[in-house]
């Protein structure tokens, strides 16, 4: 029986969860079975967005949560509440679904060597395919938890039962890097399947190579510190960026496209790789409803279509958005009006005034004004419910590839080319003359602002060991409460909070098994 790894206590009892509780002998014996279990493992993707908006947005200075109070678990992420993250259901559904992942790509593994492939080529694809996701669970599991349990094959009850943590390193190099070799050594420029059909939303080499890049910067910053790894990092952005100038991919030419980038028509066009959805029941995007408060406005959606949350873009963030050119008549950053809700005033002399209250995030809110700015039909009356919204969500983004290359070369030629194509294609003007210091800087704050919303913001703040200083100040700053309750939760961010904790009903399964993260004993 092959079973994940999470656990559950239920009337005193101990159980496993068993995640792909089936007989070897009824398993696939097809390319046909195969590829359906292929197409089941990108479905366990599903739930992600989620997590890395709640886990990395909500819990950086790129989200203000309104209220302290517990709502949909998302408050004790974002005040830093070390006590309720042990029970917080955001936190243990992510261990879960990731580790489903893993489960559900290991058995695709085992099983796929007792298949026969007439077309080889594509056997070895599915196995590489496989073997990404296994690697990109593995990397937001590590990023997330810390030690965590190691495997790569299925496992037995009692296997589960007494299978530790291992070290962040050695889950790097010994699952995440080898598997995402693999995957650049065995994958195509675009994915197909055992007929030979072009599968663009499946993984591809350049996908992979991407993310080994991100995996080396990461392994370079904080907590590893392993510098060593960021050459590595550097030459395979390079390799991306270059494909896709040579092969004229994944770069949205003008604003008009990149406003069309979240745009349900225009999935897999944009992103380097990237989780999909369909208008059905069940098979949104999890997280779109997250991202506006319930009842916008039914200039916006149907009220019963987003969550009633108290999640907004944090001020300082807002304040870069709103800033206008009234003389051009628009936004200094053209990214406004595509990232946050704008509350615009019209003044007798025909200017524009710009609300400073609470705005949302519309990136992703595929809304009615959204569609009707960009002239696509209203799809409102397709969305029966929250679980239908069909946007895609982007994992490997071409600018996130050419920011961190940015990063790692510095103020170079090479450097400010990076940064300079995304802030004029978004109207503001080319940087030059910067300090080494400078220039880090103004990529630090060019990633904020291109990639807002897309689950980036906390693990860059902690790979450059930023998280501490960056978040007292938000909290300090930008409390409006008589009480000063939100400056006090400046002092709940401290070195130990770059990690969740194992969650609670892990660590009570079997005491002594694993060690719980510090700041959470």
């Amino acid at each position: 029986m092959a079973l994940g790894l999470f656990f559950t206590l239920t009337s005193c009892s101990l159980e496993v969860d068993p995640t792909n509780g089936i007989k070897k002998d009824n398993f696939y014996q097809t390319p046909s079975e195969v590829d359906n279990a292929l197409t089941g493992l990108y479905g366990t993707l599903k739930p992600l967005p989620k997590y890395l908006f709640v886990l990395s947005e909500i819990r950086s200075d790129n989200v203000w949560v309104l209220t302290d109070t517990k709502q949909n678990d998302y408050a004790d992420v974002a005040t830093f509440n070390a006590n309720g993250l042990l029970t917080d259901n955001i936190v243990s559904t992510c261990w879960a679904d990731y580790f489903k992942v893993v489960a559900t790509a290991n058995t695709l593994l085992e099983e796929i060597e007792e298949v026969e492939f007439t077309n080889t080529p594509a056997k070895t694809q599915y196995i590489a395919e496989a073997r990404f996701i296994r690697a990109m669970a593995y990397f937001d599991l590590v990023r997330f938890f810390g030690r965590v349990p190691l495997s790569m094959k299925t496992l037995t009850t009692e296997e589960a039962f007494n299978l530790g943590q291992s070290e962040p390193d050695v889950i790097y190099n010994d699952c995440i890097i080898p598997d995402l070799q693999y995957a650049i050594s065995h994958l195509a420029e675009t994915a197909f399947d055992y007929q030979n059909n072009e599968r663009s939303e499946r993984v591809s080499q350049i996908a992979a190579k991407a993310l080994l890049g991100k995996v080396y910067l990461t392994m370079a910053g904080f907590p590893l510190n392993d510098t060593d790894k960021k050459p590595l990092a550097q030459s395979l952005f390079k390799e991306v960026i270059d494909y896709a100038t040579t092969n004229n991919k994944f770069w949205a030419e003008d604003m008009d496209a990149w406003n069309r980038m979240c745009i349900h028509e225009n999935d897999n066009k944009y992103y380097i790789f990237e989780i999909q959805y369909i208008t059905y029941a069940n098979e949104g995007n999890p997280m779109v409803t997250l991202t506006a408060p319930s009842n916008p406005g039914l200039e916006w959606c149907a009220n019963n279509l987003m969550t009633g949350t108290h999640l907004y873009v944090e001020k300082g963030l807002q304040m870069h958005f709103i800033q206008r050119d009234n003389i051009l008549n628009q936004y200094l950053d053209l990214r406004a009006d595509g990232t946050i809700n704008l509350r615009e005033t019209i003044n007798e002399d025909g200017s524009i005034s710009v609300s400073t209250g609470n705005t949302f995030y519309v990136k992703f809110f595929e809304s009615r004004i959204k569609r009707a700015k960009l002239d696509y039909y209203d799809m409102d009356a397709q969305i029966i419910d929250r679980t239908y919204w069909p946007q895609n969500y982007p994992i490997l983004r071409l600018e996130d590839i050419m920011l961190l290359y940015a990063e790692c070369v510095g103020n170079t030629t090479e450097g400010y080319d990076m940064v300079n194509k995304i802030r004029q294609r978004a109207g503001l003007p080319a940087l030059s003359g910067l300090s080494e210091d400078e220039f880090q800087t103004a990529v630090e704050d060019e990633r904020r602002y291109e990639l807002a919303e897309e689950g980036h913001r906390w693990f860059d703040l902690v790979r450059q060991n930023k998280y501490v200083e960056t978040l007292r100040a938000m909290f300090i700053n930008d409390d409006t409460t008589t009480d000063g309750t939100y400056a006090n939760f400046a002092n709940r961010v401290t070195e130990d909070m770059y990690l969740y904790p194992i969650p609670q009903s892990q660590m009570e399964v079997r005491k002594g098994l694993y060690q719980q993260n510090k700041g959470y004993e």
